[in-house]
């Protein structure tokens, strides 16, 4: 494998089972996880992890108003998250700070969670995911800093929104994952417009398939062996379910790709 290759698989929309594709294909690889779905990380309701290092915390900066405000109500006017009436959604973009007259608004550091690697022992397979409680807003920078700079597989959040496109940004391939429903393949649809813009080579895999035919790369048939496996936490398990279908997304990345 390219040693600086690092695989995105995404889907747009959720339930599709990118999430157990990503394990299986991360353990036949032989590389790191990184779960980048920083408001609810998925991963570990799969896998029995093992904390094994903190590799730094995440941080974000909230607006606090000073003695200084006049209420004047400008700030809740711009702010495009309606923070001022619930602060817990503020990201920290700084839009109220620009707009208020009186200088009134300041921003604090607050530490949110912590980026972490864990391992699951059964598969030896290195997770690196966030950990905090309640999750994290969707913080795009954390994203950058939780790829490692060597061969990995990025399983990222569902939709199409910055975290996604984050993670393409780190991304030297991608899988693209959907099922078979006309919301799924909606969803899949606008998600290879938007890894085509980026020009990543690309592997379209047709998950828990019906039987019907289908024009993409790799088609995965239902199977309750994976359900069983994930609902177990079963992490052998669920590998020998997927382990014949992640070598041909390996096999179909090693073509795209051409690594």
């Amino acid at each position: 494998m390219d040693p600086e290759l690092k695989v995105a698989v995404l889907g747009g929309k959720g339930g599709v089972g990118k999430t157990m594709l990503s394990i299986a294909l991360a353990a036949e690889l032989g590389v790191p996880l990184v779960d980048a779905d920083v408001t609810e990380p998925d991963v570990p309701a799969y896998l029995e992890l093992e904390v094994e290092e903190v590799l730094e915390e995440i941080r974000a900066r909230y607006a606090v108003k000073t003695d200084d405000c006049v209420e004047c109500g400008r700030c809740s006017e711009v702010c495009p998250w309606d923070a001022v009436e619930d602060p817990t959604a503020c990201d920290g973009c700084g839009i109220c700070a620009i707009a208020c007259p009186e200088d009134a608004i300041e921003f604090e550091p607050e530490v949110l969670g912590e980026i972490v690697r864990s391992r699951n022992p059964d598969l030896n397979l290195e997770v690196i995911h966030p950990r905090s409680e309640p999750w994290v807003p969707e913080l795009a920078h954390v994203i950058h800093r939780m790829v490692p700079e060597r061969p990995c597989v990025i399983d990222c959040p569902a939709g199409l929104g910055c975290p996604v496109i984050a993670a393409l940004s780190r991304a030297d391939a991608a899988v693209l994952v959907t099922a078979p429903s006309p919301a799924a393949r909606h969803d899949f649809e606008r998600a290879r417009t938007l890894v085509e813009r980026f020009g990543l080579p690309t592997v379209t895999v047709l998950n828990r398939a019906d039987g019907s035919s289908d024009d993409l790369d790799v088609v995965i048939p239902e199977s309750e062996d994976v359900l069983d496996a994930a609902l177990r936490r079963d992490a052998r398990a669920l590998y020998r379910a997927l382990r014949s279908h992640a070598r041909e997304i390996v096999e179909e990345l090693r073509s795209e790709a051409s690594f």
